[in-house]
């Protein structure tokens, strides 16, 4: 087999993966609306308590990812500077000699961040878990009993 053939026959093989895996993809995806539930993700990222949040139903992450989005400045600027204290600490953590109360001041700082968010996701939570009949509460503790039961998992379905 001549060197040019052999070049055909890898790209066409690339090729034909390359579709095999677009295919698949589009399978695997199909029918499914993934860019409502990331955006709603980003948004509940933002504010914290994971296990609380995921333990939730699609519909109620969804309610509560809509209650925010008249808080996204908020939570934008409260995004910024947190990359800024990030961007400091590199900083802080770069220079000779190291400066380690630059560095406890810049993560008390980021903790207070952090906290305000954690406080807003409360406030939410709370709100939404207040709408709720005993019942639709007492399915959520259970799911969020079984999530932290076994670790780490996938969104609440139910």
């Amino acid at each position: 087999m001549t060197k040019k053939m052999r070049v055909l026959l890898i790209a066409s093989l690339a090729l034909n993966l390359l579709v095999a895996g677009v295919v698949v993809g589009g399978m695997v995806t199909h029918g499914r609306d993934d860019t409502k539930r990331s955006s709603d993700y980003r948004a509940l990222r933002d504010i914290g308590n994971v296990p609380y949040v995921m333990a939730l139903t699609p519909e109620d992450r969804s309610a509560l990812a809509q209650t925010l989005k008249p808080r996204q400045e908020r939570l934008s600027n409260n995004r910024e500077a947190l990359r800024a204290r990030f961007e400091a600490a590199l900083e802080v953590l770069r220079t000779d000699p190291f400066d380690a109360d630059m560095l406890r001041g810049l993560l008390a700082q980021q903790r207070a961040i952090l906290s305000e968010r954690q406080q807003l996701g409360e406030e939410l939570l709370i709100a939404r878990l207040q709408e709720m009949s005993v019942a639709e509460r007492t399915n959520y503790a259970n799911r969020l009993d079984r999530s932290l039961r076994r670790g780490p998992r996938k969104p609440a379905r139910d």
